[in-house]
């Protein structure tokens, strides 16, 4: 029997995982390199992988705190809605890589190194962001709106 978090973490997970996933995005996009030029280091490659690896490792913590920790009132309803809302994102995962890699194997220049791997990790955040959404729209605005 898998052993979820208390209630506490969901809240903490809320806050660390935007917070993470920003941080590797301004990584991505390049402005912790202008950020680093501006405070006037001469090598930003060092702080570009420290807030890409603290950035991603928050996200996946954080998402991670999301995903397992108990809602207030835990019962058989929230376990079914659990198990399938991990069934959808498993679903949605499998045609995200499905589609992807067939597109990939008909372009004449298919992405190679770190196109490949951002598109892994992109199949890696459809998951947990397709299972967030879900579990918790219907935790929480799908029973709201059922009980009108």
């Amino acid at each position: 029997m898998l052993k979820l978090l208390p209630f506490r973490f969901k809240k903490l997970g809320a806050i660390i995982a935007p917070t993470g996933f920003i941080l590797w995005l301004a990584m991505q996009v390049g402005w912790i390199t202008k950020f680093s030029l501006l405070l006037g280091f001469s090598d930003p490659h060092i702080m570009n992988v420290t807030v890409a690896v603290i950035g991603f490792f928050s996200f996946l913590f954080g998402t991670y705190a999301l995903t397992f920790s108990k809602e207030k009132r835990e019962d058989e309803m929230i376990r079914k809605v659990r198990l399938e809302s991990f069934q959808l994102a498993a679903l949605i995962q499998m045609l995200f890589l499905i589609l992807g890699l067939v597109i990939i194997g008909l372009m004449k220049n298919p992405p190679m190194g770190e196109g490949m791997m951002l598109f892994f990790i992109a199949a890696i955040f459809i998951y947990w962001i397709t299972y967030i959404i879900r579990f918790n729209y219907i935790i929480h605005v799908g029973i709201y709106t059922y009980e009108k």
